[in-house]
């Protein structure tokens, strides 16, 4: 797992030198909830998110302290919710960075298949759906 699974979010806002790739993979686990994020496309959504509106700079190592004191500023609000955005939805700017990975269909998969081109027939939604035991 590298160096992201072993920051605590305390270590991160305590060491500002952190490599951003391990910053943002420690920031993410901890909004997400998830472990085990795919570090492939945290690095595509951190690349993205520097390219965009979003200056990141020193502003993860202070998101960081920010969320371990369970006190966000509105700012570092904005930017948490930008970066759970980023991993949800897979999209940063509008411009779509992952699709099969965004977060969003892992809520929704033991009901729903991603969505890319038709899984069957013409107009087989009309079909009463197989329901799956849980």
């Amino acid at each position: 797992m590298g160096l992201a699974g072993s920051l605590t979010l305390r270590a991160l806002a305590d060491a500002p030198s952190a490599a951003p790739l391990d910053a943002f993979m420690t920031l993410s686990e901890a909004l997400t909830g998830k472990t085990g994020l795919n570090r492939a496309v945290g690095e595509r959504l951190l690349r993205a998110l520097q390219k965009g509106s979003f200056e990141l700079g020193d502003r993860l190592p202070k998101l960081a302290g920010a969320l371990a004191a369970n006190a966000l500023a509105p700012d570092q609000e904005a930017l948490a919710l930008r970066i759970l955005e980023a991993w949800y939805l897979g999209i940063v700017e509008n411009v779509v960075v992952t699709y099969e990975e965004a977060l969003m269909f892992g809520v929704v998969s033991d009901t729903l298949v991603i969505r890319s081109y038709c899984p069957n027939k013409p107009g087989f939604w009309a079909d009463k759906p197989i329901e799956r035991q849980a």
